[in-house]
């Protein structure tokens, strides 16, 4: 079983557009991803453990990956859930 099929059997995967060719990039280490973390939080999440775990598991398999700590994202925050946006903090 490649990288990709471990991945849709852990549930990891559920859409893909154009599943054949990101199959391919992801199964040939080729694929470059990023994940990008909130630093506003005051702690680690279990769900920032699973991302943190996958970029592992998919570098394992060859892939790059890249973590974005900060920027645009830490100064909006995650607005995800919310009725209204976070204020924008300044540097």
């Amino acid at each position: 079983m490649q990288i990709y099929e471990e991945l849709v059997a852990r549930g990891l995967i559920a859409q893909v557009t154009d599943e054949k060719e990101i199959r391919d990039l992801i199964n040939s280490g080729g694929a470059k991803f990023y994940i990008g973390f909130d630093c506003t939080a005051d702690s680690l999440t279990a769900g920032h453990f699973m991302a943190l775990t996958l970029m592992k598991r998919l570098q394992q398999a060859g892939n790059q990956p890249i973590a974005l700590i900060g920027g645009g994202t830490t100064m909006i925050g995650d607005p995800s859930g919310r009725t209204d946006m976070r204020k924008m903090l300044t540097r």
